[in-house]
């Protein structure tokens, strides 16, 4: 006999809307894999930001304690899969993006509907971004851009869970996942941490004994890190780069005279005259044994065993600090190069993520963004509002002297982007009700942590450099989408009240 059809009006259970959404990433996967997309891991092998992948499987914990370059923990990530490979390493990489992606997938969705978003407006939100060519290209990528973006998205929806359930494992899940962030990229720096923790505390109103608490481990670990690396290497970071990521916002932009003129006449060091980040045989021998703060492999070796450069050789430690030196004293004299640095950090920040993989074509190994290049430029322009402006087409400007080259504008991300932020701040900051529900609580502190991402990832990527800001733009994205979702419900409920 046949079962009658549900007209209950029940929702769905939770374990089969998540089970419907695992089908719709199943599907969207298979044609990309139909249209021949594939994992590419040949980053493994050249990266500036990876170890010597010999060094990661055969000496991995005395190479990652003498890594100055990056964070520690995709670097451990790496030698921990190349470990357990057998062999087969891009097996093992694909599976844990898949793994990131289903993550990135089931906690953008269940954020939303946290959010007050309904289920289906979520799940159009969230495979609105499944599709979108960005995801699938960073997800197919070997580089820690994707797992961050993952793993912002699932601790955005435990500042949620901790800030309503009061519960230690919500606390100490969603510290994990701050310390991982930290522990994976550098502009996530201890004082993030430290502003996340505080974050919590004031969500947790009667539990911040707890959350401190849960916090404390994680910190102490972080910050092992960064009393290491001064120990051993005179840096209180968990990057040594930071001289010449200076150096690219502010000498860079230097003409090339004046640089010739100033280290001749000994206010610049010779690093220069050299462009940052270039193979050692280029800078002056002086350098070369400047720094001894070990000899282990990962510091002795100037070059990889696959070939190119070790940047995490000890010799660019001292030659960064130069770089950093120089970038002072060219910010002192020449302060407009800073400002210049600046115009090119926005305009690089509205860029679509994927544009980084295309304008970087020797990224893209495998070829996988040629077979999503129509799909990709149609979704540039239908959601990005992608044009191409020339701003002297009358003629008008070059009248006048002014050269302005033609360039690409993407629009509406241009202005979405602000926009979606400013709502969520708006959301957040609203004055709350006499008697507010610890739901409406969560809900309005966890919008003010999403604008906190946003703003924070924003404003640190356009102040320190300029080269990649769209790609890191895309760790945040998610974040963009839930509350885009957050205000199309807005609007829908709107909507429904004036035709009532």
């Amino acid at each position: 006999m046949a079962k009658k059809a549900n007209t209950s009006g029940r929702k769905p259970s939770a374990a089969a809307t998540t089970a419907a959404l695992l089908g719709v990433f199943a599907a969207a996967h298979l044609v990309y894999y139909i249209l021949g997309i594939r994992f590419d891991d040949t980053s493994l092998l050249w990266y500036w930001q990876f170890l010597d992948p010999e060094l990661l499987r055969d000496r991995l914990l005395e190479s990652v304690f003498y890594l100055h370059s990056q964070p520690p923990l995709f670097n451990l990530f790496l030698g921990a899969a190349l470990k357990v490979s057998a062999g087969q390493p891009r097996a093992v990489f694909h599976g844990a993006f898949v793994a990131f992606g289903v993550t990135l997938y089931l906690s953008l969705f269940w954020l939303q509907v946290r959010l007050g978003v309904t289920r289906r407006v979520a799940a159009a939100t969230s495979a609105f971004f499944l599709l979108s060519p960005s995801f699938v290209l960073y997800e197919h990528w070997l580089f820690y851009t994707f797992p961050l973006a993952a793993v912002m998205t699932l601790a955005t929806l435990l500042f949620y869970e901790a800030a309503i359930r009061r519960r230690t494992w919500a606390y100490l899940a969603f510290f994990a996942a701050a310390f991982v962030l930290c522990g994976t990229r550098h502009i996530f720096h201890l004082a993030y941490y430290l502003l996340a923790a505080a974050a919590l505390a004031l969500a947790c109103r009667g539990a911040r004994r707890k959350v401190v608490l849960a916090a404390a481990a994680p910190f102490v670990i972080l910050l092992s890190f960064y009393v290491k690396n001064a120990v051993v290497f005179r840096e209180f970071g968990l990057s040594s780069w930071s001289g010449m990521n200076l150096w690219q916002m502010t000498g860079f932009f230097l003409h090339a005279d004046e640089r010739e003129h100033l280290t001749e006449a000994g206010e610049l060091s010779p690093v220069a005259t050299i462009p940052t980040f270039s193979d050692w045989s280029l800078y002056p021998s002086e350098y070369e044994e400047a720094d001894h703060p070990g000899e282990a492999e990962a510091l002795r070796r100037i070059y990889k065993s696959t070939g190119p450069p070790n940047y995490n050789y000890r010799g660019y430690i001292t030659v960064a600090r130069e770089y950093g030196r120089d970038s002072r004293v060219v910010l002192r004299r020449y302060p407009a190069t800073y400002f210049r640095a600046q115009l090119r950090s926005w305009f690089m920040l509205f860029r679509s993520s994927s544009d980084y993989i295309n304008g970087v074509r020797f990224l893209d190994e495998t070829g996988n963004f040629s077979r999503l290049e129509a799909w990709n430029e149609a979704f540039d322009r239908a959601v990005y509002g992608k044009i191409h402006f020339n701003p002297d087409a009358t003629g008008l400007l070059s009248r006048f002297g002014w050269k302005l080259p033609p360039f690409t504008l993407y629009l509406y991300l241009a202005l979405g982007v602000p926009l979606l932020a400013y709502y969520a701040f708006r959301r957040a900051s609203r004055r709350a009700a006499p008697e507010e529900s610890l739901a409406a609580r969560a809900r309005r502190w966890t919008l003010g942590y999403v604008f906190f991402n946003i703003a924070y990832v924003v404003l640190v990527t356009n102040l320190f450099s300029w080269a990649e800001n769209n790609r890191t733009r895309f760790i945040i994205d998610p974040l963009v989408v839930a509350v885009l979702g957050l205000f199309v419900q807005h609007y829908i409920v709107w909507a429904s009240r004036r035709k009532g």
